[in-house]
């Protein structure tokens, strides 16, 4: 049986630095929703890059987030 895998949502999530809470990292995260399926990993990375020059906290990590659906043909 085939399989096809179609890229229904797509979301970049910014990890950013919250500083130490009883000796843990603690973190804060932001997620942008409503990215164009199509992007590609470097253009997602650079924009990432660029939303984080404008928050106060520090970048520890950038995700992307993908909603896929397997559908049997």
């Amino acid at each position: 049986m085939a399989m096809e895998t179609v890229k229904e949502k797509l979301a970049l999530k910014l990890e950013l630095d919250g500083g130490m809470v009883n000796g843990k990292q603690k973190t804060l995260s932001k997620t942008f929703s409503q990215i164009k399926t199509t992007a590609d990993d470097a253009n997602l990375h650079a924009a990432a890059t660029t939303i984080a020059g404008l928050q106060e906290k520090s970048l520890l990590k950038v995700q992307k987030v993908e909603t896929t659906s397997l559908i049997s043909e």
